[in-house]
């Protein structure tokens, strides 16, 4: 440990050096480094704010700053640190700042720090930020990433590839041009990620499009993914958003300001549990949608949705506060100003196995809209309070088109709810 650090500050001090000596700065550093990594030592960086560029760290070693007053600034845009096949490497207590440079396809698929196939990771304590590209880059990781502050980025915050065991916890990121936290596979399969505890705010979607940008957390072809307890506010597109990833765990969140849907299971995801999460404020509350390719098996309970109106996204439409379409529970959520529906089930032949119990629904303009088209699967109706619906408190629909009459189809059955005006 020592004699890292005397081989890091010998000859003068680090916070001594001038900023016009960026190479020797970055060979100094380096140097240190690799001494540490071959006796698994520290590297201790003082206060100071240090221009560098390309370091990379192989094998066990503990990189540590001065939390707030130690800074690595990039010096080409590029990445600042690069951590490659190495297990038990630790990097805490730095800022990690980047530089406004002409975009080229490898800063953008970059960050400040990347890490590959590293394991048991630890990054702890860092901020990164200033970088119009991604702050932190994750591929075949596990370990922790912990109590780090992301802002100021003009793609995404963090972006987790293809992890084997990872923990993503109490992180602050905000102020992001694409997507907050982003937990991916190259292909469909078991992920395992835990997203626990995080605050995402001020999350734009400056690329464009209709969905892939603009999410506070985004999950997409990851299974067995838990995203719990979270804060995230102020979205582009969706507070969470799961594309093809199935076992979904979506529990605890505080979640507000959403423009589109503000909590989204969607396309090929198969089994999901949304539970006791808090919303307040999107163009729809909560989608558990497209069965049309595959997309099933859901529980949705103990949720508490308000302020649902039109969002501020073209693709936002009808202000809903639950949509579900196949096989999934949607019982014992309490809703409250819904600018449209307080819960759909299903959306025309889309439809099958859907159950709606013991819901509250207050101030909306239907209640609960059920699809009638034929073709469609079983759909249980029963001891829901619905208050104040001013078109409608239960009503079927074909599609886009309502069904005039209280009468249903077979496949419906409705018991004990409670509507008053």
């Amino acid at each position: 440990m020592n004699i890292a650090r005397r081989s890091l500050l010998s000859g003068a001090a680090i916070a001594g050096f001038s900023i016009p000596a960026k190479a020797f700065e970055n060979n100094k550093l380096q140097a240190a480094i690799d001494k540490a990594v071959e006796s698994g030592g520290v590297v201790q960086l003082p206060a100071g704010r240090f221009t560098t560029a390309g370091l990379k760290i192989s094998g066990p070693v503990h990189l540590q700053g001065v939390a707030g007053q130690t800074e690595l600034v990039s010096l080409s845009g590029g990445p600042v640190l690069e951590i490659d096949a190495a297990a038990h490497v630790t990097v805490s207590g730095i800022g990690f700042v980047g530089k406004t440079v002409p975009s080229t396809d490898e800063l953008t698929q970059g960050a400040l720090v990347i890490a590959r196939d590293a394991k048991n990771l630890t990054i702890e304590a860092c901020s990164f930020s200033g970088s119009p590209f991604t702050g932190l880059k994750l591929e075949g990781c596990s370990g922790r990433i912990s109590g780090n502050n992301f802002f100021e980025l003009g793609d995404f915050g963090l972006f987790a590839l293809d992890s084997t065991g990872l923990i993503i916890s109490e992180n602050t990121v905000s102020d992001i041009g694409n997507n907050g936290i982003l937990v991916w596979r190259s292909d469909v399969g078991s992920d395992g990620t835990q997203v626990i505890g995080n605050r995402v705010s001020n999350i734009r979607a400056d690329a464009g499009g209709n969905g892939q940008n603009g999410n506070g957390i985004n999950i997409y072809r990851a299974g067995d993914v838990m995203t719990a307890n979270n804060r995230v506010s102020d979205t582009a597109f969706s507070s969470i958003r799961y594309n093809s990833g199935s076992n979904a765990q979506i529990i605890g969140n505080s979640v507000a300001r959403a423009g589109e849907v503000s909590l989204y299971v969607e396309f090929a995801f198969q089994r999901a549990v949304i539970a006791n999460n808090s919303i307040d404020g999107a163009g729809v509350g909560i989608s558990i949608t497209n069965l049309d390719v595959g997309g099933r098996l859901a529980c949705c309970t103990g949720n508490l949705i308000r302020n649902i109106q039109h969002g501020s996204t073209a693709e936002a439409g009808e202000a809903i506060g639950i949509w579900a379409e196949a096989d999934t529970l949607v019982n014992n959520n309490v809703l409250e100003d819904i600018g449209d529906v307080g819960i759909r089930l299903g959306w025309g032949d889309k439809s099958r196995n859907l159950t709606a119990q013991g819901n509250i629904i207050r101030k909306t303009k239907r209640g609960i809209v059920i699809s009638v088209t034929a073709g469609t699967g079983n759909i249980l109706v029963a001891g829901n309070m619905i208050d104040g619906a001013e078109t409608s408190a239960i009503q079927g629909f074909d599609f886009n088109t309502a069904v005039a009459g209280e009468a249903f189809p077979p496949h419906v059955m409705l018991a004990n709810n409670m509507i008053s005006r």
